[in-house]
């Protein structure tokens, strides 16, 4: 099927359930020959997607990392048609998503991936963000960290075009309006984090012309790599990877995965599963120079020692503005909630030491600013009120 602009919030509830009731995932042994733990860690035999390693900390305590050395494209293609802007989603079918299916950016690939190293069949319009030329404009591009508490200094490359037309396209890819799109994002696990934070990222960009910012870097300490069968406090078999005591809260767990709209129709692979939801929570106050967030810098195990900006961490309750249910990343995370809010602090709330409160356009700065910030604070900027999604 064909999708055309217009589309409705409904018609995007009809497709997402269907690919969603094509994809079939089972818990499964070590998917073998494809994975292995070989060498001391626990990778694709046949192509580097990604791995998962043991990581000590300062502290001696151990953790598992996913290891992806390639950097990913996530690319939105948008267009704007008798003054009303649609963006270019994927309908995207991934193991380990809430709903097995949720809309995401209109590309999310590595090189292994969209040069066809896994043997599948080719990614659409890849070839636009690899070189737009002049079949569109360039919007945005950066570089960006991901998830640090579970990724080794994994960096994704954000890119967000714009042409003067709505190119064809076929499921599982739609043209979607902005007025459909808000719907869509005010709803729970409909949106992936990529998609989010794009958004995030291009709202942005379409402010006042702003120069981005420079942030100095200072490492303040590593983990180092170990053999997964260091580990002391891991039990690793067949089966999967997991703590003996509780610390880092995850394990792995193998699945194979079918899915007719995705380029490999068939696939095992391995899934981190984390015990618990995670919670990101952005402060935000009004004062004299306008609206303000609380931000501060810190590092997390997996970014070799580098300070990122995060949201805050403020003591007490607030009053919750906006509030959404996302995924983690279903091809890497077992449906891995985050809940993500916008909270307006209560007067007089003390900052913790190293936090900051910062305005609306300085934190606009931060967001289109290369490895400058964390995922969590790209994404709880998502729910700033005149955000996408959000009126």
């Amino acid at each position: 099927m064909t999708f055309e602009p217009g589309v409705t919030l409904a018609d995007l509830e009809k497709l997402r359930g269907a690919l969603a009731a094509e994809t079939l995932v089972e818990k499964t042994r070590i998917p073998a020959p494809d994975w292995a733990i070989d060498g001391g860690i626990l990778h694709n035999a046949r192509v580097p997607f990604f791995h998962v390693a043991g990581y000590v900390g300062d502290d001696a305590a151990e953790y598992l990392l996913i290891v992806q050395k390639e950097t990913a494209v996530v690319g939105l293609l948008t267009a704007s048609i008798n003054g009303v802007r649609h963006f270019l989603l994927n309908a995207r079918s991934e193991p380990g998503l809430h709903g097995l299916c949720q809309f995401s950016t209109t590309i999310q690939s590595t090189p292994s991936n969209y040069l066809r190293k896994h043997g599948g069949s080719a990614t659409p319009h890849i070839e636009l963000f690899i070189d737009p030329g002049s079949s569109a404009t360039v919007l945005h591009e950066s570089l960006q960290y991901d998830w640090g508490q579970y990724y080794a200094a994994k960096r994704k490359r954000f890119v967000i075009l714009e042409t003067s037309e709505l190119i064809p396209v076929a499921e599982p890819l739609v043209w979607v309006a902005e007025p459909t799109l808000r719907e869509l994002l005010r709803m729970d696990f409909s949106a992936t984090t990529d998609l989010r934070c794009a958004l995030a990222i291009l709202r942005a960009e379409r402010g006042e012309p702003r120069e981005a910012v420079v942030v100095d870097y200072e490492p303040v300490s590593a983990a180092r790599q170990v053999r997964l069968s260091e580990l002391s406090n891991w039990v690793i078999d067949d089966y999967g990877i997991r703590e003996r005591t509780p610390h880092q809260r995850v394990s792995v767990e193998y699945v194979r995965a079918s899915s007719p709209s995705r380029e490999v129709r068939e696939w095992g692979q391995p899934l981190v599963r984390v015990d618990e939801p995670d919670r990101v929570r952005l402060w935000t106050r009004s004062s004299e120079i306008g609206r303000e967030f609380a931000v501060a810098r810190h590092t997390q195990i997996g970014l070799d020692g580098l300070s990122l900006y995060f949201p805050a961490l403020l003591d007490g309750e607030g009053v919750v503005e906006q509030r959404v249910m996302t995924s983690a990343e279903g091809g890497r995370f077992l449906r891995h909630q985050v809940n993500v809010e916008l909270v307006t602090a209560p007067p007089n709330v003390t900052l913790a030491e190293g936090a900051q409160w910062i305005s609306q356009a300085a934190l606009a700065r931060l967001i289109v600013t290369d490895t400058a910030t964390s995922v969590e604070l790209r994404l709880a900027t998502s729910l700033i009120t005149g955000a996408w999604g959000i009126d």
